[in-house]
């Protein structure tokens, strides 16, 4: 009776061992470690948005507790999308499965004094990481507010003030916040809130200064957010990614789908794919809902576009000089935010020739491994997508060019003397 029973007993537990098969498969775990840092910067009026798309992240296909695949989330969000008097700590956590129930675990805390646009605090992060989870494949989501290029508060350059108070520096500058409830909410690299005696201020970081504070080599950087996909932005990076996935133009508040993962969580991530589900979910929309931009570069590439943009940009340099606003250059912004247009259109509109253009096309096809636009975006007409945005001097100032000096394209092309 015993040996019968101990039978009985094992097809008991086969039967509930392969019932839960039903509902959820142990994948393998794959021979590489391999880490997703989705980073959201969320204190501001995209709090809600963003946490909705980590929830919708939670429910997606995760690694199994265990596994070398690993997916961490450093959030730090607002109470509500418009009251920011409360400071919140910031958290870095594992999300798995443990046979089909979702699991978090908090890894590390950063005080409520302290903010995600930090680069400090953003190097920290990574670093912790790191210290994790040694002598792995890395790569990172970025999900917040973002200007491309820009310095730090010049997006609403009417609205410029560096703010300090009693004899206490801030960590970072401030800048009076704009949140126009009029304008479609759209992820316009980080921008978190802070109000202090009535006024709003934000809180951003300097593209120089995140492409400084990564002390670790990615596999890829997305950008959730507005506006970052320019040659400036792939190119500062250049050195501590393998690619780049962007917007040309912004991102609506909704952003990237993160309900199915399996292009990314798997032991052959595709970022070409992930950004394509992106791209056919918008573009199967209506309306203005109907609005994206994207695209994938290979950094690998980027310094032989740098030296035969530099070529063209010292030939063609009157006729670049000359196009602005009214050149007919397809632009990737909207209002009077004029310093987005299409990277390979404005050397075509400046009068390269077949050649010319056959060379940087082939140049182009070597950075560019995926890009996708709909017809338009927001009201603006997208004729042309080449990929990359960037900067026309004829339709800067002064401040603005000396600024687009510093950046490492400009050093390495010559676009503004």
């Amino acid at each position: 009776m015993r040996i019968k029973a101990k039978i009985l007993l094992l097809i008991a537990l086969s039967t509930v061992f392969f019932g839960c098969e039903k509902f959820y498969t142990r994948r393998y775990s794959p021979e590489r470690e391999m880490v997703l840092i989705y980073y959201c910067a969320g204190y501001n009026d995209l709090s809600s948005s963003i946490q909705g798309n980590l929830d919708v992240l939670k429910t997606s296909a995760l690694p199994f507790h265990g596994s070398k695949q690993r997916v961490l989330a450093f959030t730090h969000f607002s109470l509500t999308d418009s009251d920011f008097s409360t400071k919140t700590d910031s958290h870095l956590i594992l999300l798995t499965k443990d046979y089909g129930k979702l699991r978090c675990d908090t890894l590390y805390t950063i005080d409520k004094s302290r903010y995600a646009t930090d680069p400090a605090v953003f190097k920290e992060v990574l670093l912790k990481v790191q210290e994790l989870y040694p002598n792995s494949n890395y790569s990172l989501i970025f999900s917040s507010h973002a200007t491309g290029w820009l310095p730090a508060g010049r997006y609403n350059q009417s609205n410029i003030i560096e703010f300090s108070r009693r004899n206490a520096a801030p960590s970072a500058p401030l800048f009076l916040y704009n949140m126009d409830e009029n304008e479609p909410k759209v992820k316009s690299i980080g921008a978190e809130a802070e109000r202090i005696d009535g006024t709003l201020y934000s809180r951003e970081m300097d593209l120089k200064d995140m492409a400084a504070s990564i002390p670790i080599h990615l596999d890829y950087i997305l950008f959730d957010a507005c506006l970052m996909g320019g040659i400036e932005v792939a190119y500062e990076l250049k050195d501590v990614t393998d690619k780049v996935a962007f917007s040309q133009a912004e991102v609506l508040a909704r952003g990237f789908d993160y309900s199915d993962m399996k292009s990314l969580i798997n032991d052959n991530p595709s970022i070409e794919d992930f950004c394509k589900a992106f791209y056919d979910y918008y573009n199967a929309q209506q309306n203005s809902e109907r609005s994206a931009t994207i695209s994938v570069i290979s950094t690998a590439g980027l310094e032989a576009l740098a030296d035969y943009s530099k070529e063209l940009f010292g030939k063609y340099r009157s006729s670049v000089s000359a196009l602005n606003t009214r050149s007919g250059v397809q632009k990737y912004y909207r209002g009077d935010k004029h310093w987005f247009f299409d990277f390979e259109d404005v050397l075509v509109k400046a009068g390269i020739s077949d050649e010319e253009k056959a060379s940087l096309d082939r140049l182009l096809e070597g950075c560019v491994t995926y890009k996708a636009a709909t017809p338009e975006f927001l009201g603006i007409k997208i004729n042309v997508h080449s990929g990359l945005s960037m900067y026309l001097p004829g339709a800067g100032d002064s401040a603005l060019n000396e600024y687009y000096k510093t950046l490492a394209w400009n050093k390495a092309a010559n676009l503004v003397e």
